[in-house]
C-alpha cells in the first residue's frame, strides 16, 4: 500500500519582485522513501522549488505566490518555520550562505542543539555525520577555511545530522570531485533506503544513473543563450611566468614550490581533488592573494580578471545592467548588447543579481569580466557550476574564442569532461603542487582525456 505523501505541490509558483514573469506551477508528490532526482535547464525554477518545497517561500522571500504546498497536510505557508525545520533539511546552492559557527565541528553541532538532543547525542550524530564526508580531520579549522568543495561536504553533513524526514538539496554535487560525488550520492541513496525523502535538484546527474528506483523530473524553461560570439580585441602575445609559489592560510601550506609558465592564447584547465589549491592558486595569478615566490608577465604586466566561485562575494549592485557597467566610465552599447544576448542575460538587466539563480550569477560575473578594459585572460573558479549542457558548450566556445584573441583563460574546475573537450592544458593541483597530467585535444573533437584524469587522481 502507497505510503502518504510527506510534501505535495499543487499549482505552486512564484514570482520574484522585478520579474515580469512567474516560475512554476509545479506539481509533484514526495513520500517516505523516494528519491526524486530534479533536473532543468539553467533559470528554469530549480532553486525555487526548492525554497517552496521547504517553506522559505513564502516566509523568507518576497514576492507573489500562488498555489500551495503541504508538509503532510497543513499548508507549509500557515506553519511557523521552526515546526518546518524539525521535518525538513535544506542544503542550498551556495554553501558559504550557510555557514555560521566558528568550526566545523561547531556547524554540524549548533543544528543539533537546536533540536534539543541530549549532548550525549549531539557528540554522536556530529562525530558520525563529519566521518561520514570525510571531514573528521578538519573538526576544528573555521569553516570558511574550506574549500568550496569542502563547504559543500559540510552544510550536507551538517543537514543529514539532523535526521529530517524531508532532504532537500539543490545542486549538492557541484563543488565535488568525483571520489566525493560518488560517495555523496551513495550516502543520499542509503538514507531514502532508511526511509529519508530525499529531493535532489541537481544538473550533474550521471552520478545518479547506478542508484535503483530513482524518480526523476525534468523542468522546462530557462534563458536563450544562442547567440553569435562576437568580435573581441586581440591580446599582444605574452607569457605568465610563476617560480618558486608558496601559499600559506591558517599556518597550513596549501601551495609549495609552484612552477609554472602559461601562455597567452590558450584554455589552461586546473583539476584536483577538493582542497587541493585550485581556487589559492587562481587567487594568486590574479594578483588577489598573498604569496611568497614570483609571477611575472613577459613582457611587461599581465592582468588576469577573476570570478570566483562564490559570484555572490562579487556582486553588489542594484540590477544586472548596473553590476555590467559599474566603473565603466564609457561602455562600447554593441559590445554590452552581445555579451547580454552571448550569456543569456537580456531578460535580466533589470533583475537584481542576488535574485538569480546561482548559475545566472556566474554569467553575470563571466560578463562583468568580459566588459572590462585593458585585461588580458581571466580566472574562472568553477564556472560550469549550476550550468546546463548548453551553457557548458556555450561557455568553453567563448573560451576558445578568447584564446583565439590572445587572450589566457585559467579554469578551475571538478568538470574533467567539459574541461577536456575545451582545454589546450589540464594540469593536476596535489598536495600543494602542480604538475601536467594530460593534455586535452582539440577542442573540435572529443577524446577520452577526462577518463584518463578520473582514474589518475579520483
Amino acid at each position: 500500500m502507497s505510503q502518504a505523501p510527506l510534501l505535495t505541490a499543487a499549482r505552486a509558483s512564484f514570482r520574484y519582485p522585478g520579474r515580469a514573469a512567474a516560475v512554476g506551477p509545479f506539481d509533484l508528490t514526495v513520500r517516505p522513501g523516494d528519491l526524486l532526482l530534479i533536473s532543468g535547464p539553467s533559470g528554469c525554477g530549480k532553486s525555487t522549488l526548492a525554497r517552496l518545497l521547504c517553506g522559505l517561500i513564502p516566509h523568507l522571500y518576497r514576492g507573489e505566490m500562488a498555489g500551495s504546498v503541504r508538509l503532510d497536510t497543513a499548508p507549509t505557508a500557515s506553519l511557523p518555520m521552526w515546526r518546518l525545520s524539525e521535518s525538513i533539511g535544506l542544503v542550498g546552492q551556495n554553501p558559504a550562505a550557510q555557514l555560521l559557527a566558528a568550526s566545523v565541528r561547531q556547524e554540524v553541532v549548533f543544528g543539533l542543539e537546536n533540536l534539543g538532543l541530549p549532548r550525549r547525542e549531539i557528540e554522536a550524530r556530529a562525530a558520525t555525520a563529519l566521518a561520514r564526508v570525510g571531514l573528521a580531520a578538519l573538526a576544528a579549522r573555521d569553516p570558511r577555511s574550506l574549500s568550496g568543495g569542502e563547504q559543500q561536504k559540510l552544510v550536507l553533513a551538517a543537514a543529514g545530522a539532523r535526521q529530517p524526514r524531508v532532504l532537500i538539496l539543490d545542486e549538492p554535487l557541484s563543488m565535488l570531485d568525483t571520489a566525493s560525488a560518488r560517495q555523496v550520492v551513495e550516502q543520499l541513496d542509503a538514507l531514502r533506503r532508511a526511509g529519508t525523502a530525499v529531493v535532489v535538484l541537481e544538473h550533474r546527474t550521471a552520478p545518479f544513473a547506478a542508484v535503483d528506483g530513482v524518480r526523476r523530473l525534468v523542468l522546462d524553461g530557462g534563458a536563450d543563450v544562442d547567440a553569435d560570439l562576437p568580435e573581441l580585441p586581440r591580446v599582444p602575445p605574452f607569457r605568465l611566468q610563476v617560480q618558486g609559489l608558496g601559499v600559506s592560510l591558517a599556518r597550513r601550506q596549501v601551495l609549495q614550490d609552484v612552477d609554472l609558465t602559461l601562455a597567452s592564447g590558450q584554455v589552461v584547465a586546473l583539476v584536483g581533488a577538493n582542497g587541493a589549491g585550485k581556487t589559492t592558486l587562481l587567487r594568486a595569478l590574479a594578483g588577489l592573494q598573498m604569496h611568497t615566490g614570483r609571477i611575472s608577465g613577459l613582457p611587461g604586466t599581465a592582468r588576469l580578471g577573476l570570478c570566483f566561485q562564490n559570484p555572490d562575494a562579487q556582486l553588489f549592485n542594484p540590477t544586472v545592467r548596473q553590476e555590467l557597467r559599474f566603473g565603466l566610465p564609457a561602455c562600447d552599447a554593441t559590445f554590452y548588447r552581445q555579451a547580454l544576448r552571448l550569456l543569456g542575460l537580456e531578460a535580466y538587466e533589470d533583475t537584481p543579481p542576488l535574485l538569480l539563480s546561482e548559475g545566472e550569477k556566474k554569467r553575470v560575473a563571466v560578463a562583468i569580466a568580459l566588459l572590462r578594459p585593458g585585461l588580458c585572460g581571466l580566472c574562472l573558479d568553477e564556472p560550469t557550476l549550476g550550468q546546463d549542457g548548453g551553457y557548458r558548450q556555450r561557455l568553453g566556445q567563448i573560451l576558445r574564442r578568447l584564446a583565439a584573441a590572445g587572450y589566457l583563460c585559467v579554469v578551475a574546475t571538478h568538470d574533467l569532461e567539459w574541461a577536456a573537450e575545451c582545454a589546450d592544458r589540464l594540469l593536476v593541483v596535489h598536495d600543494g603542487r602542480v604538475s601536467a597530467r594530460a593534455a586535452s585535444a582539440a577542442p573540435d573533437r572529443a577524446h577520452g582525456a577526462a577518463d584518463a584524469l578520473e582514474q589518475a587522481f579520483a
